[in-house]
C-alpha cells in the first residue's frame, strides 16, 4: 500500500510538471532552450543599448556600464511577462535603476492590442527625453525592440549595434520562431514537424530538435541532435546539458557519465540552472536525497518558479515525511 501511494504521488506530481513545463520555460529566459534564441546585449558603450529580457547577471553588467534607465516593452497582459516584469521591477530597485514600462504584446513578431503602436511611440519619446544611458528590451530582444528602434532612427537617434542578425528575421528564422512557440506550448509533435521542414537547419534548430525529441521520449534521436549541436556550437554548454539529461533519462548505468558532464558545466558556470537541476536529478536517482535537496535549493535560489526542481523537491519532502510518519508508528 505504501509503495502504491508513493507511486501515485510521483505520477501526480510529474503530471502537473508536464502541464506546467511550457510556462516554466517562458518565465525562465535563461534556460537552455530560450538562451539560444535570445538576442545579445548590444554595444555597452552606446548611450542606448538594446537586447533581451535582462536576467540578474545582465542587470549587473548593465549597472556596471552606467545604465540609469531600463525601458521594458513586456506586457503584463501576458501572464509569463507579468511575472517577469515583477521580477525585473525588484531587480531594478535592487540595482537602483529607473524602470519604465510600455506594454507591447507580440507573438512571433505580430502585434497584439490596439495600444501596441501608441506605446511604441511613447517608448521612443521617453528614450529621447531621458538623460543618461538607457537599456531597451523586450522578451527576446528582437521584434518589439526592432519596432522602437526604427522610431528612434526616424528621430535620428542611434542605438548600439544590434548583434543578432541586426534585428532582421528571415523566413527560416520565422519558421524557427513557430517551432519554438509550439515547443513552449507543449505541442512537441507540431514543433517536430515544423523543425523537420527547415532545410538546412541552423544550429539553433538542431538544438531545439534535441529538446523536442527528448520531451517525446526519443532519447537516442535527441542524443544525435545534441551531439550535432555540440559540434556546431563548440563554445556553448547547452548541447552538453542536453546530452547529460539523455544520460539521466536513459539508464541508471549512465548516471556517472551525466554527473561528470554536469560537474564540468557547473565548474564553468556555477549559475547554470539546468546543470544544477540535472545534478539534483542525478543525486535523486542515486538515492542521495540530502544532496539532491541541496542542488534543487540552489536551483530555486536562482529561479524560484523552476517547475521540475519544485516538483521533485516536493516529492522528496513528501516521501521523507511519509517515511518519518511510518517509522513513528
Amino acid at each position: 500500500m505504501l509503495t502504491q501511494f508513493r507511486l501515485f504521488i510521483k505520477l501526480s506530481i510529474w503530471g502537473l510538471l508536464l502541464c506546467s513545463a511550457g510556462y516554466a520555460v517562458l518565465i525562465n529566459p535563461d534556460n537552455p532552450v530560450v538562451r539560444i534564441f535570445r538576442g545579445e546585449i548590444s554595444d555597452v558603450a552606446a548611450d542606448i543599448i538594446t537586447g533581451p529580457y535582462p536576467v540578474e547577471n545582465d542587470m549587473k553588467q548593465l549597472n556596471k556600464n552606467g545604465i540609469k534607465t531600463i525601458v521594458s516593452l513586456l506586457d503584463p497582459a501576458l501572464p509569463y511577462e507579468k511575472q517577469l516584469l515583477e521580477q525585473e521591477t525588484a531587480l531594478a530597485k535592487q540595482y537602483q535603476l529607473q524602470l519604465l514600462n510600455f506594454p507591447m504584446a507580440s507573438i512571433l513578431g505580430q502585434k497584439m492590442g490596439s495600444y501596441y503602436d501608441k506605446n511604441a511611440s511613447a517608448a521612443a519619446d521617453a528614450i529621447a527625453a531621458t538623460n543618461g544611458k538607457v537599456y531597451l528590451h523586450c522578451y527576446l530582444g528582437i521584434h518589439r525592440v526592432g519596432i522602437v528602434n526604427k522610431l528612434l532612427e526616424a528621430k535620428q537617434i542611434k542605438t548600439g549595434h544590434y548583434t543578432l542578425h541586426q534585428g532582421e528575421r528571415g523566413q527560416q528564422a520565422l519558421e524557427l520562431d513557430a517551432a519554438e512557440k509550439s515547443y513552449y506550448e507543449g505541442n512537441y509533435q507540431q514543433a517536430k514537424q515544423l523543425l523537420d521542414a527547415i532545410k538546412p537547419p541552423p544550429p539553433a534548430a538542431v538544438l531545439l530538435h534535441g529538446w523536442v525529441d527528448f520531451q517525446l521520449g526519443n532519447i537516442e534521436t535527441a542524443r544525435r541532435y545534441f551531439s550535432s549541436a555540440a559540434t556546431a556550437l563548440p563554445q556553448s554548454a547547452e548541447p552538453h546539458v542536453g546530452l547529460a539529461y539523455c544520460d539521466v533519462r536513459q539508464s541508471q548505468n549512465l548516471l556517472n557519465a551525466a554527473e561528470a558532464q554536469f560537474t564540468q558545466i557547473i565548474n564553468g558556470n556555477a549559475s547554470n540552472i539546468e546543470a544544477l537541476n540535472g545534478m539534483g536529478l542525478v543525486r535523486f536517482r542515486q538515492s542521495r536525497l540530502p544532496e539532491a535537496v541541496d542542488y534543487f535549493k540552489k536551483v530555486l535560489q536562482l529561479d524560484p518558479q523552476h517547475a521540475e526542481a519544485n516538483a521533485t523537491l516536493a516529492f522528496i519532502n513528501g516521501v521523507q515525511q511519509l517515511g518519518s510518519g511510518t517509522a513513528n508508528k
